[in-house]
């Protein structure tokens, strides 16, 4: 059972890190609504969203090899750091380069935005999956709630206050990078891990082998996630894009949850790739991805109307019925990326990159035609269409990794069943409040009547990891109660024996370098 209680103990911290993160970006959600208008928050999008583009293309993607090679027992991560920072140090004096000739064009303070933002965004990519890879992940979570406050605060101050508009947001963002980074740079003990000498071109190279085929992969997923908005701006306008963007930024709650899990999802994948009982294992542990996030979906579009309300301000709140569509969407991304962790464990990037490519080029395709025909909501089809089918792919072909026994007859009734509802929402201004809601209510209904089983199941799982964790509290407790000198050495003694059961010590927080194991 160590490999449940792993995966659990590792979702728990996640969840504090991501929901505090989350939960003050929705604060921050209403704040920029109202200072800045549809135009300049979708130019300030629109250019955060370019750098994300740039970055795997001259970093060479390996930003996603970092985390795979630093499990990797028998490499040292002080090489795979100082060897990915030698990479990125060389684009970056490319991209300054032709940052400070494209100045000529866009503007002095465009182009150091730029630069700033891709070397802001890039480190923050590289050392979280770094500190990730390495066990620090009670840093990494507490790292990003750093980086919410920062966001929160200093986009308070230059958007809100000062109504600095995009530049101000884009500042904002910047600053609250730069103290991720030097929050891990410290407490992550980075420093200690980067040195020229470390850098070996043999380890290197297996780095660019795994991280090669995700540079395409990379930028088919700014296709899935960005293109539609340029799209939207060349049919509709800047003010139509901000609309569509805001939309989704109400569906990143379900990716709150599916995000909290997966982040400890692709650690547990690559630690049980050896366990004969793996294909078990995968089997529950989706079954309870499903109906999580299926659950929270359901009541997500109940709640949307009244969470719009608070999220959406001004005239960004008209946006509030094509959010329904970008929660499925949303959905189907959650299960892409699910099935998608398998690739990474076997090593198999290449195949990441089909699924994707495929998924890029319908959605691409798809919101060429359907904005010229339906505007927004064209875009809303199109990007769903994208995911519905990388997802698909990927279930498909990862199988043979996964061994994941599922009824999918079921799930796809469920998902049709949730379609519609979110269709529902968004033509929902044509239909009588009080039919909105009985929809509402009906397909809860039958979504609890269809899942029951399931849903039992999953919470009777969750009541007994419960009992389990405050059992083992209440222990440790009662033995601190009654040891008394002799309480600390018991404890500790504790602690040693579950971390042996565990088997691992992926949630212990001061993992060391390979380097200081040796020196000890």
């Amino acid at each position: 059972m160590s490999e449940y209680r792993n995966l659990a103990k590792n979702t728990v911290i996640f969840a504090v890190g991501q929901f505090s993160v989350k939960f003050i970006q929705f604060f921050l959600m209403p704040l920029l609504t109202v200072a800045l208008t549809t135009e300049a928050y979708g130019s300030a999008e629109a250019l955060a969203s370019l750098v994300e583009l740039i970055i795997p293309l001259f970093t060479l993607g390996l930003q996603d090899a970092v985390f795979r090679f630093c499990m990797r027992k028998e490499i040292d991560n002080k090489t795979v750091l100082s060897s990915t920072l030698a990479v990125v140090t060389a684009g970056l004096i490319v991209i300054a380069g032709g940052a400070l000739v494209a100045m000529n064009w866009v503007g002095l303070m465009q182009s150091i935005m730029f630069i700033v933002l891709y070397i802001c965004y890039a480190l923050t990519n590289i050392f979280g999956q770094y500190i990730r890879g390495s066990g620090y992940i009670k840093t990494y979570a507490a790292g990003g709630i750093v980086q919410a406050l920062l966001l929160a605060g200093s986009a308070a101050v230059f958007v809100y206050w000062l109504r600095l508009g995009a530049f101000g947001y884009l500042l904002s963002m910047s600053i609250a990078y730069f103290a991720f980074i030097t929050m891990t740079f410290f407490i992550g003990k980075i420093y200690k891990s980067i040195s020229f000498k470390a850098i070996d071109k043999a380890v290197l190279r297996d780095m660019l082998k795994y991280a090669l085929p995700l540079i395409p992969n990379a930028v088919c997923w700014w296709f899935i996630q960005v293109v539609n908005r340029y799209v939207i701006i060349g049919f509709a306008g800047e003010a139509a894009a901000g609309l569509y963007v805001s939309s989704s930024k109400i569906a990143t709650i379900i990716n709150i949850f599916g995000t909290i899990f997966l982040q400890a999802w692709t650690i547990s994948t690559v630690n049980s790739l050896d366990d004969e009982k793996k294909g078990e294992f995968n089997t529950r542990v989706f079954k309870a991805f499903s109906i999580f996030i299926q659950a929270a979906t359901f009541g997500l579009l109940l709640l949307l109307p009244f969470v719009s309300m608070f999220l959406l301000q001004g005239e960004f709140y008209q946006a509030w019925r094509y959010s329904s569509i970008a929660i499925f969407t949303a959905v189907m991304s959650c299960y892409g990326s699910f099935f998608g962790a398998f690739y990474g464990a076997n090593m198999k990037t290449k195949v990441v990159f089909i699924s994707t490519l495929v998924g890029a080029l319908v959605n691409t395709a798809a919101c060429f035609l359907l904005v010229w025909l339906l505007n927004i909501e064209g875009a809303l089809f199109a990007s769903l269409a994208g995911y519905v089918v990388l997802a698909v792919i990927r279930i498909v072909t990862t199988q043979k990794y996964s061994l994941i026994k599922v009824n999918w007859f079921k799930e796809i009734v469920v998902l049709t069943l949730l379609f519609a509802d979110a269709f529902m929402i968004l033509y929902s201004k044509h239909v009588p409040t009080v039919w909105y809601w009985c929809g509402q209510a009906v397909a809860i209904c039958l979504f609890i009547i269809i899942s029951f089983k399931d849903i039992k199941i999953f919470f009777d799982s969750l009541i007994k990891f419960c009992k389990r964790f405050l059992g083992k509290k209440r222990t440790v407790e009662a033995t601190d109660g009654g040891a008394g000198e002799n309480a600390e050495p018991a404890i500790a003694e504790q602690a040693a024996a579950e971390q042996v059961e565990d088997g691992n010590a992926d949630t212990v927080e001061e993992v060391p370098t390979q380097e200081e194991r040796v020196n000890d």
